[in-house]
């Protein structure tokens, strides 16, 4: 469960087709209409039918242009539709859903083309794409509604369990379709361009650039009389580029830059200057010192705070974390306990679309249940206030606050749309590095870290595993606690358990910082963000990174 700043999903010359509203419309209808033909008669004889019914056709058209060594290497394009189906049976309070063998993908996983839908707006042919997955679904949802019920012969209740389905109201949007690229040529030239600038640097060994350009619409109905058509779309410009230190050490290094619209794409100009400064951060990393692992104080600066609060506190906000014995449930049942800093409150507000001049890539209207958008509370003045929640309730927690999230065909769980954290109590960024300074000094430590920039990370919620989170640590600064000098080093990556970290937040800055990536769990990759100002920790500890050594090409590379 990562936030993938390189990683923007790219199915990848031209985008095809322009969806408008009133084909949309019949799309949707001719999703209502086999809905409704289910609804009143899917039943075997002898076995109950559903109660409910929902259809979510997810339509990504995707282009991308790759550059290497200063020519083209990649130009493709795709356009697909992927169908999900769910089939509920049983009744609210208890029903198939439990069983983990039921839902969306499971019947026709090895079916290549089950989940697939008609790329052209055919009635006959959506209806029985349709069709079939909601016979298959049905059939499915009976043998598990049957099974979840025979368990509970054997197994005593869960004091906490509250229920598999909550009420949501109906909901009816059918937004305007997004404005797409239909000439991906000029950007095709910028990256050649940009892949050009990397191949002169002599201690570049590989290099590529990217341009991706997503349009992401999203067809739902269910049998409550939700209709919702949702358009959105992806831009990113992305680099990476490799280098070898002295000892062997293969050293990486990327950019990424994101818009939400085409207004928002950067210009040629911006992303040179981008490209520049992670080429120099490239040739300083390759130069640096090895750190060894270190335990102390440390100033998460920029987004790297982002990162942080994604890893260590916002996985483990997820409702559905909060049930069963799979999971680790870090948060259960504290809510109202101090969890942070009483000056510190945090929110999920999918319903940001810009931050400044920047879109925000956990930005959306509705989720993948059908259901609006909202702020969700989850730390107030430090206190643990609530969850991240779809229609499956939690104790105490029974409405969905639109946080039902997934990618392709899988079936949707509670994600983080775009977390954003705030301070009654801020100080500026030098009087931050001042803090840290005097606290490292008080704890007798040699030296301070500044972490300055974060790849990514990961975490693990299971109740199987150490409830523990990681980060990939890019620029890594030590500083000297007399002058405050800064040194760059390297081979290391940041690691902690949640309680404990987060009760070790001493001081917040004044100045929030957009942090935008894609993230991967259960349910898929999906775009989200975080909004939060840099964070001093009294205590975080580094560890050593897996080596990556190789020898270097025998021969020089042609000239």
């Amino acid at each position: 469960m990562r936030p993938q700043i390189l990683l923007l999903v790219a199915f990848s010359v031209m985008l095809v087709g322009t969806a408008q509203s009133s084909e949309a419309e019949g799309v949707l209808k001719s999703m209502q209409q086999e809905l409704d033909r289910n609804v009143k008669g899917l039943v075997l004889p002898d076995y109950p039918g559903p109660y409910f019914i929902s259809y979510l056709m997810r339509e990504t058209e995707a282009v991308n242009v790759t550059s290497r060594f200063g020519a083209p290497v990649m130009k493709r394009a795709e356009t697909v539709r992927h169908v999900g189906v769910d089939v509920r049976v049983g009744s609210p309070a208890l029903d198939n859903s439990l069983d983990p063998f039921s839902g969306f993908d499971m019947p026709f996983r090895f079916q290549p083309f089950a989940g697939r839908a008609p790329l052209v707006d055919d009635d006959k042919a959506l209806r029985r794409s349709l069709w079939l997955i909601t016979d298959q679904e049905y059939k499915q949802a009976v043998a598990s509604y049957l099974k979840v019920k025979a368990q509970r012969v054997y197994q005593a209740d869960d004091p906490e369990f509250v229920g598999c389905f909550s009420d949501s109201p109906v909901s009816r949007h059918v937004a305007t379709p997004a404005q797409r690229i239909e000439d991906i040529d000029p950007y095709e030239k910028i990256v050649t361009r940009l892949s050009q600038r990397l191949t002169e640097k002599a201690f570049i060994h590989d290099s590529w650039v990217s341009f991706d350009a997503t349009r992401y619409n999203r067809y739902f109905v269910n049998s409550e009389g939700s209709l919702v058509f949702t358009s959105d779309t992806y831009f990113a410009f992305s680099a990476e580029a490799s280098a070898r230190a002295d000892d062997g050490s293969v050293i990486p290094h990327n950019m990424v830059v994101y818009a939400r619209t085409i207004d928002q794409i950067p210009s040629e100009k911006e992303v040179t200057r981008l490209l520049d400064a992670m080429v120099e951060e490239l040739d300083a990393l390759r130069k640096a010192e090895i750190l060894q692992p270190y335990s102390g104080p440390t100033l998460l600066a920029g987004d790297t705070a982002g990162v942080f609060l994604h890893e260590a506190l916002g996985h483990r906000l997820e409702g559905h974390r909060q049930n069963g014995i799979d999971e680790g449930s870090t948060f259960s049942g504290k809510v109202g306990d101090q969890i942070l800093p009483e000056s510190i409150s945090i929110v999920d507000d999918p319903t940001l679309a810009s931050f400044g001049n920047q879109g925000i890539n956990g930005y959306y209207t509705h989720d993948d249940e059908g259901v609006v958008a909202q702020k969700a509370i989850l730390v107030e003045a430090g206190k643990l206030a609530g969850f991240l929640l779809t229609r499956r309730p939690s104790k105490g927690l029974k409405v969905s606050n639109g946080h039902a999230r997934a990618s392709n065909t899988q079936a949707p769980v509670a994600r983080m749309g775009t977390l954003v954290m705030r301070s009654t109590q801020t100080v500026s960024e030098p009087e931050l590095k001042e803090r840290l300074m005097a606290e490292a000094k008080a704890q007798g430590k040699p030296f301070a870290i500044i972490l300055r920039s974060a790849a990514g990370g990961a975490t693990n919620t299971s109740s199987w595993g150490f409830q523990a989170f990681k980060g990939v640590a890019r620029l890594v600064y030590k500083v000297d606690l007399e002058s405050g000098d800064e040194t760059l080093v390297r081979g290391v990556e940041l690691v902690g358990t949640p309680l404990a970290s987060l009760m070790k937040v001493q001081a917040v800055g004044s100045e929030p910082i957009l942090f935008n990536g894609y993230c991967g769990a259960e349910s898929g990759f999906i775009p989200v963000s975080t909004i939060t100002p840099s964070l001093l920790l009294s205590e975080l500890e580094f560890q050593k990174s897996p080596p990556q050594r190789e020898q270097p090409p025998v021969l020089e590379p042609p000239q």
